[in-house]
């Protein structure tokens, strides 16, 4: 197989054609005949338009309608008994919440052309990925998973236990203790009233605490709310940016409008939302994390080796 096999449009390939040439790499023709039983193949698999087998250079031409037949085109070839060189790459994804994060994430990484399989795991918050060699690099399917609103980085080796992909500060328990801090002052007045004590913090005050909570603590929320948006998709990092914002606008509304009356603020409301919030995104980290030291730790157990007993003979096979 040539070191420099792509899998990429082909050079030249006409302007403004309604088909695209690609290039497949394939392994094990021998022969004239084998040449001609992987072109029959192609030739069967819907959106092929047209084939060109080299067996010098071991690959596959094809004007098909689009690179998303690929993966048809690479098990068509395997059916007729050839190979189809592929390799696998983790991707750590970030910013996902839930099943349905993972599902729009899976269906993007599909989605690249080339690729042969994805799959995701919010646990582990990695992707692997299938890709027939050549076919994508890491910035393409990195590119793929930025447009349905989520980060992705190449996994280059193996995590230390404890560790976490992007782990610093904004992802450990700071945040969520000078969020707090700033908060509880927002919401001793309200506490304050069960025992019949009646105070407010002035405006300014609360204004002056809710701000760096909202806008700095909050700031993911705004981030991973637009990157929603424009990939068309809703989550929850929307509906908090969108709530704690309509609490936080309509305080400095009133505040503007209250004069020296004091009216009834919703700083803290903004506040304690996007704490809350935080503190829930933290504890949900530290146990993702602590799932994946242990599924890295069962990994571990995993033997190289198997000793298998055939007609007495024992020998030591490679798992």
């Amino acid at each position: 197989m040539p070191a420099n096999s792509q899998l990429l449009p082909v050079p030249g390939a006409a302007a403004g054609a309604p088909a695209t040439e690609w290039r497949l790499p394939i392994g094990g023709m021998t022969c004239a005949s084998c040449v001609r039983r992987v072109e029959t193949a192609l030739g069967k698999v819907p959106g092929v338009r047209q084939v060109a087998v080299n067996l010098a250079t071991e690959e596959a031409t094809l004007q098909a309608d689009s690179g998303a037949v690929l993966p048809a085109a690479a098990e068509a070839v395997r059916a007729a008994g050839y190979e189809v060189p592929h390799q696998a790459m983790t991707l750590s994804i970030s910013d996902m919440t839930c099943a349905s994060c993972v599902a729009r994430v899976e269906r993007a990484l599909k989605a690249v052309p080339g690729v042969v399989d994805a799959q995701v795991n919010l646990a582990t918050e990695q992707a692997e990925v299938t890709v027939l060699r050549g076919a994508a690099d890491a910035d393409a399917l990195a590119a793929a998973v930025a447009r349905a609103g989520y980060g992705a980085v190449l996994v280059t080796g193996e995590l230390p236990a404890g560790a976490a992909p992007g782990e610093g500060f904004w992802s450990g328990p700071w945040p969520v203790a000078i969020s707090a801090a700033l908060s509880l002052p927002l919401v001793a007045p309200m506490v304050a009233e069960w025992f019949g004590v009646h105070w407010m913090l002035p405006a300014w005050v609360q204004w002056l605490l809710a701000t760096p909570v909202q806008f700095v603590f909050g700031w993911r929320f705004y981030k991973a709310g637009f990157k929603a948006v424009r990939a068309g998709a809703g989550n929850m990092d929307l509906l908090v940016a969108l709530g704690t914002s309509a609490a936080y606008g309509l305080s400095l509304w009133l505040m503007w409008r209250g004069a020296d009356d004091m009216p009834h603020l919703y700083f803290e409301s903004a506040a304690v939302v996007i704490t809350l919030v935080r503190l829930g995104k933290w504890l949900e980290t530290r146990a993702k994390r602590q799932t994946a030291d242990a599924i890295r730790a069962l990994a571990a157990l995993r033997p190289d080796s198997a000793i298998v007993r055939r007609d007495g003979v024992e020998a030591s096979v490679p798992l």
